[in-house]
């Protein structure tokens, strides 16, 4: 026998000793190599499910459930068996091959991708309804009187005590007050979607949603809708605070003596009304960086915490320390988002119903990729984090002779700064700067938020034709109170199992009726954040390619709204070379600017297009730190889960 054959034989004989070691111990064959089941048409991607409320695993098909489960927990899966008339599935908690039992389908939603729906803000817009045929929505959406009947579904349900009966097309209605996800977690998974173009000509997306929440849903045979709205015990209580960020740069102290004067009266006022103990003012004032802007004493002070302003004196008191510098900061453009920042991250907003920033400036704010911009926000992340926390800026230009040049800049990024959601942008420009009008203007805003916490069950005083100021606090104002007592009264989600909506409001298509969300735990938003800053310091020194760049900035976009687990893993760095991309957005229903785009776009933007998306992606780096440091934003799911599995349905916008 040579050397050769020996080996052979060897090797046989090693392979044949491992086989059967592994027999004895009873391991079957699969087991080494088990994958979960693809998803229908995908090559890479494995099927998952959303468990439900109730949700048990069982050790065999039609077994008793012995374990149960919490909601919102993933699965992968790995088996589908049909026993005693129902679909089980065999599940696991990861890809690897180990399995954890089986579970009724009908106790988990599919999980294709990270995203999904959350209801916008309320208000301002019809309540969104819900279809148990996408043909149910298509022909209500294209009816010449889809905002009556919209009514009529609503007085149905409130007669009926919320229930249509299993004959009527719509199966559930959105709450008519707010529901907070922090207090009352819930998820629409979206498991199809369409786009349509209405008779109207507006283009809109039907979707299928699964409503997942923590309590046990509704049969779905019943058409169980959202019960009648509950009254509105605990109106009495609702508060405000208004925090006033005021410019106190070298030419702002005639407004801030102006703004001084409108306050001493409308605090009075509120006082003699016996609501002062209701709406708290705090003041926030804001210069330059002390320590690279010679003569300036701060960047941004807190002058005025709403929550220890007891009383018309402590106010005016810290309002008189306000003075505007006498030495000029380092560019017009002033370091605004600093002050705006600290009102959002320092005041404790929580204890409020009504929740209103006014900021008073001569001047447009310094955008995130300025080098004297401390926070390295631009407008849009700054307005992202105000909105998330549910408070509204009102913005108060002055338009003075000395700031002509920067007027329409300011005006641009006012109105993107102050947009809010169902209304529009909360600007108001003084004309030529005058100080007189500033007073006038402040009184008026001041006054009719006092009065809205006076009359919070009402929409305030009616607002005069062409009185924006009033009309802008009604609007927002109720959608104020909605949000207050949804939280009070910890409104639910309708319990429902799937049904069909349309994401656009009837009465006005350019108003979102759902906002897009992407469901993400604190560790793969670290993963997210550290990947985008490496990936930007790579380019920076020149380490990778512009091609390699786009695309594995593209892969993490793309991660994000599929799973992503896997950017973490390391296995979505570069989805285009790996030839995946296709396969990871095919069947997105909602994609952010970077999963849209391609590289032939990205290279034909040109040198200031291009660069203003990496400003925008610098911007978003800086939010995801906030958002990750917001103890209060982060719910969780599960209560053995450790801090990093805390999540949070992160707005779609946000994502690269």
């Amino acid at each position: 026998m040579t050397i050769t054959h020996l080996r052979l034989l060897l090797q046989r004989r090693k392979i044949f000793l491992l086989a059967a070691g592994a027999a004895g111990l009873g391991m079957p064959a699969w087991a080494q190599t088990r994958t979960p089941l693809l998803m229908d048409g995908k090559k890479t991607l494995f099927q998952r499910v959303l468990t439900r409320p109730g949700a048990g695993l069982a050790s065999a098909p039609g077994g008793a459930a012995g374990t149960p489960l919490e909601p919102f927990s993933v699965f992968f899966v790995y088996e589908r068996k049909e026993q005693g008339g129902k679909t089980w599935l065999l599940v696991g908690a990861g890809s690897d091959g180990k399995t954890s039992g089986y579970v009724s389908e009908a106790e988990v939603v599919p999980w294709r991708h990270s995203i999904t729906l959350a209801f916008a803000t309320p208000g301002n817009r019809e309540r969104v309804l819900f279809f148990r045929e996408r043909e149910g929505v298509t022909t209500f959406i294209n009816s010449d009187n889809a905002v009556a009947e919209t009514q009529r579904v609503i007085k149905q349900i409130a007669d009926s005590k919320g229930s249509l009966g299993p004959a009527n097309p719509v199966i559930a209605i959105e709450p008519e007050k707010y529901v907070d996800l922090k207090s009352q977690f819930y998820l629409l998974p979206v498991l199809d979607a369409a786009s349509t173009l209405l008779k109207s000509g507006y283009r809109v997306r039907l979707v299928k949603v699964a409503s997942v929440t923590r309590d046990a849903a509704a049969s779905p045979t019943t058409g169980a809708a959202a019960p009648a709205p509950a009254n509105n015990s605990g109106i009495v209580n609702f508060n405000s605070a208004v925090v006033f960020v005021i410019d106190a740069t070298s030419s702002m102290q005639p407004y801030i003596d102006r703004a001084y004067k409108a306050l001493q009266e409308v605090l009075r006022e509120s006082e003699e009304a016996k609501v002062s103990n209701r709406v708290r003012f705090g003041l926030i004032g804001f210069q330059d960086d002390p320590a690279k802007a010679k003569g300036v004493e701060y960047l941004s002070k807190i002058f005025v915490d709403p929550a220890q302003n007891a009383s018309r004196e402590q106010f005016l008191a810290g309002m008189s320390k306000l003075k505007a510098t006498q030495s000029s900061t380092r560019a017009y453009a002033e370091d605004a988002y600093a002050a705006i920042d600290q009102a959002l991250q320092k005041i404790n907003w929580e204890n409020y119903g009504g929740r209103y920033i006014v900021y008073i400036t001569d001047a447009s704010a310094r955008e995130g990729n300025s080098p004297f911009a401390s926070t390295r926000l631009s407008t849009d992340q700054v307005r992202a984090q105000a909105q998330e926390k549910g408070v509204a800026i009102y913005t108060m230009h002055l338009l003075t002779a000395e700031g002509t040049k920067d007027h329409a800049i300011a005006e641009a990024q006012f109105k993107r700064l102050s947009n809010w959601p169902g209304k529009g942008p909360l600007y108001f420009p003084v004309t030529a700067g005058d100080p007189t009008k500033l007073e006038s203007d402040v009184r008026r805003m001041a006054h009719a938020l006092v009065e809205q916490v006076k009359s919070p069950d009402k929409t305030s005083a009616p607002a005069a034709k062409g009185d924006e100021v009033q009309e802008s606090v009604n609007a927002v104002g109720r959608a104020m109170v909605l949000a207050y007592l949804g939280r009070q009264q910890g409104v639910k989600s309708p319990p429902m199992y799937e049904a069909w909506a349309c994401d656009r409001d009837v009465r006005d298509r350019s108003t979102a009726s759902l906002s897009v969300r992407v469901l993400l735990t604190k560790n793969q938003l670290s993963d997210l954040q550290s990947t985008l800053r490496n990936l930007l310091a790579a380019m920076e020194k020149a380490q990778v390619d512009p091609a390699s760049f786009f695309n594995q900035l593209r892969s993490a976009a793309v991660a994000m709204g599929r799973d992503p687990s896997k950017l973490g893993q390391g296995k979505a760095k570069n989805l285009e070379q790996a030839g995946l991309m296709g396969e990871y957005l095919d069947g997105l229903p909602y994609q952010s600017v970077l999963m849209s785009m391609d590289f032939d776009a990205w290279t034909n933007m040109g040198v200031g297009k291009s660069q203003a998306v990496l400003d925008t992606i610098r911007s978003k780096v800086a939010l995801y730190q906030r958002f990750h440091d917001d103890v209060d934003r982060w719910v969780k799911l599960n209560p053995a889960a450790s801090d990093g599995d805390r999540v949070y349905p992160v707005p779609i916008d946000e994502l690269p």
